[in-house]
């Protein structure tokens, strides 16, 4: 606008707004003048005196004139008077002010005395005849195939509805990792919301450039304000100058802004503009956290669920071909990962090839050597968008970020990240927390963190491609070792007192110290997947000896929580790294836990030719408490196979061979089994001498569980011998030792025992309660037969008449 334009307007509407002094743009005039002014140009006096004067209109004429001459020669001034002059010029044009007679005057007007005749004043608006103002509407396209994100858009919503206490815009800030989706639902949203923002939308890419510099935050500021219909010429070159052009212009607008790829908070605080009525929209691969103060609401955006990623691949390919594959669409869901980027690359592939089944696309992506490379089209490639964050990244985060994607386990605590990448773990902390905030690892919990598929095998590609093969090999050993320490730690807190083949292991540094068995147990079950994962990937490597040595350390674990297949797999693992390192005691160990898994799954062939298996292997070794441990689990095979004088004589042995050595545990646990035995073969008498014998020496020992689970079999031999009293209360005392113990097939197995003595003693009510919670944790177990307790629960169903139901002692 012209000054002298300016100068027209600007008088028209004070003089529309007329007095001064008691209207809202009177006010709103004064805080502009008042804002920048300098005491020595006069202005907020010319103001006061236009606000006193009986006769103001030439102290308004000259402050019109002055303001002009301001905003001619001040960007800052001319978008501020522009910005008062929108709000309050409306009214002036509103006008309609009427004089008696044949005289019409339209507009803003003056009486200067009397006017005869039909004279007729029309005021002519020069900005009226200007062109519309430029309503901006830079944003890109929407996506074609949006799918889900419900809740993040509710979100966003709730975040543009709730206006921010500071007076700013609303700030939303969508963080995740290259690929997630941010753009595709801030765009989505936005085009949603569109008539909301009448003053338009802006877009701005602040990515880093190809030499790794964020956007200059004055070429951004430059482009909004042209957007904004500022002259090029008015806009500052300095990035702060424009910034505050930038604020005034957007201060009474309403205007929606999407800050691509933001780097830093202080590049979008820059960037923000000061209507409260505004929405910003931030999406970023990095934790920005600065913004919170800023008044910044986080949205973080999470892959896809298997529903949502099938719903991505049928709009993108169409209904028939996903339902005609329905098992491959959820194969190529999981191989993706859920990742948007990666389910469109492979929709697109699939639109272009129409003859391909999908099948052919999952079986492409399953070699994991392969499969960044196969989800590109065209120039988008999964490859590239994770390029772009790990180049991002600084040295020490790289080498972290491709040494931690070595770990082949779904997550990590802090202390294993330690032991990986060779620093203490505060060093570690800030690196890890470092690719957090780069959007390239999640934090998965209390000092858990983990990657996301497609992220991981990037990471490892990144390792092959900068790091030797040794380097990767000394990560996988700091790894093994750092498992083997924990799982040992864990394993002498559960059983104390058991033997062990593997030589003495120092802990690791920051090895955690369990308080109970349980709490051991409970840590060493929640880091099954990384054990089972890291003896696969040791066994690939040929750290043979840890391997077979992180077996022996999870025992424990597997006798008292089961987890079968993980339990055999483990053991068969082991006993291929023993045979490659020819320990033969050490394959003795192996046969022998995984012949008690299928001694636990009533499987008494295979475990027979497992027990069999590890006596050989004893042998050769010539290790005699291998051959007492081998010799055991044979006889518990043939009890199994009901051969009670084989099982006898093969549990005597292994008594035989404890005692000369003097082996108090193993004894205590060899006459148990040898007690059960004789139980088996109806030898009860017998039996109850041998139970007690375990008992005591087990309590000689302190070894609370091999006694409670000797008391156990105890007091089934005495139901069986007709003396459920005594059976009862030994029961319940083995109760109380093993209640807390962590093991469901411990607890099921008191609890079936105690009920079967109730149930001889007429006391059915408490018999029920007890068999019924012995069955549920049998269930819990995995136990892979509850004949014994359904029997006695069925029998009990019969008698019920025939008893009447008694109160639980």
């Amino acid at each position: 606008m012209r000054e002298a334009d300016m100068a027209t307007a600007l008088l028209s509407a004070m003089i529309a707004n007329t007095p001064l002094r008691s209207s809202s743009a009177g006010q709103a005039l004064n805080d502009v003048v008042r804002a920048r002014s300098r005491p020595s140009e006069g202005l907020a006096r010319q103001l006061e005196e236009a606000c006193r004067a009986e006769e103001p209109l030439p102290v308004l004429m000259e402050l019109a004139n002055d303001l002009a001459r301001c905003a001619a020669g001040d960007a800052t001034w001319k978008a501020a008077l522009e910005t008062w002059l929108q709000r309050h010029q409306r009214q002036a044009q509103e006008t309609n002010n009427r004089i008696d007679g044949s005289a019409h005057l339209h507009g803003p007007t003056l009486q200067v005395g009397s006017i005869h005749g039909g004279v007729h004043f029309h005021q002519t608006d020069r900005l009226a005849s200007r062109p519309a103002r430029l309503v901006p509407r830079q944003l890109k396209p929407g996506p074609a195939h949006f799918t889900d994100r419900d809740a993040e858009l509710r979100a966003l919503h709730r975040i543009a509805d709730s206006r921010p206490q500071r007076g700013g815009p609303a700030l939303a800030v969508l963080c995740g990792p290259g690929g997630i989706g941010k753009t595709a639902l801030a765009l989505h949203w936005l085009h949603q919301v569109a008539d909301r923002y009448p003053d338009g939308q802006l877009y701005a890419d602040l990515a880093s450039d190809p030499a790794g510099d964020p956007a200059l935050t004055g070429l951004i500021l430059g482009r909004f304000l042209r957007a904004m219909g500022v002259a090029g010429e008015q806009i500052p070159a300095e990035a702060e100058e424009a910034a505050g052009l930038f604020r005034s212009v957007t201060a009474h607008r309403r205007i929606a802004i999407l800050m691509d790829n933001a780097v830093s908070a202080a590049q979008v605080r820059a960037l923000l503009p000061s209507s409260p009525s505004s929405t910003v929209v931030v999406t970023t691969r990095w934790r920005l956290g600065g913004l919170a103060m800023d008044g910044a609401e986080f949205i973080s955006l999470t892959p896809l669920h298997q529903r949502a990623g099938r719903e991505l691949l049928t709009r993108t390919v169409g209904e028939h071909r996903v339902s005609a594959e329905a098992d491959a669409v959820a194969g190529l869901v999981g191989l993706c990962a859920g990742l948007p980027i990666a389910l469109s690359i492979a929709g697109a592939r699939l639109v272009m090839r129409p003859e391909w089944p999908i099948a052919r696309v999952v079986r492409e992506l399953a070699d994991e050597q392969r499969r960044l490379k196969a989800l590109s089209v065209e120039e988008v490639t999964v490859l590239s968008v994770f390029d772009v964050s790990y180049d991002g990244l600084p040295s020490d985060a790289a080498r972290a970020y491709r040494w931690l994607g070595l770990h082949p386990g779904p997550e990590f605590t802090l202390e294993a990240a330690a032991a990986a990448i060779e620093l203490p773990v505060e060093d570690t902390a800030a690196l890890a927390e470092g690719l957090v905030d780069a959007s390239v690892l999640e934090a998965s919990g209390s000092d858990r963190y983990r990657f996301h598929d497609l992220v991981r095998l990037h990471a490892r590609q990144r390792a092959e491609a900068q790091d030797s093969s040794q380097t990767r090999r000394d990560v996988i050993r700091r790894l093994l070792d750092f498992y083997l320490s924990f799982a040992m730690a864990a394993d002498r807190v559960v059983t104390p007192l058991d033997w062990h083949l593997s030589p003495a292991h120092e802990p690791h540094e920051g090895a955690p110290a369990f308080a109970t068995g349980r709490e051991a147990l409970e840590a060493l079950e929640y880091e099954l997947p990384n054990l089972m994962a890291m003896m696969r990937v040791g066994y690939e490597c040929g750290f043979d000896a840890l391997v077979w040595q992180l077996a022996e350390a999870m025992w424990s674990l597997f006798l008292q929580r089961k987890h079968f297949p993980d339990w055999m797999a483990a053991y068969r693992l082991g006993i291929d790294a023993t045979i490659r390192c020819a320990d033969h005691a050490a394959r003795s160990r192996m046969h022998h836990h995984l012949g008690f898994a299928f001694h636990n799954l009533g499987r008494a062939e295979e475990a027979l030719e497992q027990g069999v298996a590890s006596l050989a292997a004893a042998h050769e070794a010539g290790h005699e408490l291998a051959e007492a441990e081998a010799l055991g689990l044979v006889g518990m095979a043939y009890r199994s196979q009901r051969l009670f004088d084989e099982a006898i004589d093969a549990q005597r042995r292994v008594v035989a061979l404890d005692h000369a050595a003097g082996r108090v545990r193993g004894e205590a646990i060899g006459r148990r089994r040898l007690g059960q035995a004789l139980c088996s073969a109806g030898r009860i008498n017998e039996a109850i001498g041998q139970f007690i014998q375990g008992r005591d020496l087990a309590e000689s020992l302190s070894d609370n569980t091999v006694k409670a689970m000797t008391m156990v079999w105890l007091a089934d031999a005495l139901t069986r011998a007709d003396r459920p009293s005594e059976a009862a209360a030994i029961a319940r005392g083995a109760w109380s030792i093993l209640a807390e113990s962590g093991s469901s097939q411990y607890r099921a197995q008191v609890l079936m025992v105690w009920g079967e003595a109730a149930e001889k003693v007429k006391d059915l009510a408490t018999a029920r309660d007890l068999l019924t919670k012995s069955r549920a944790l049998f269930l819990e177990a995995g136990a892979p037969s509850l004949e014994r307790v359904n029997r006695t629960l069925d029998r009990m169903a019969a008698q019920r008449g025939e008893y009447p139901d008694q109160a639980s002692p």
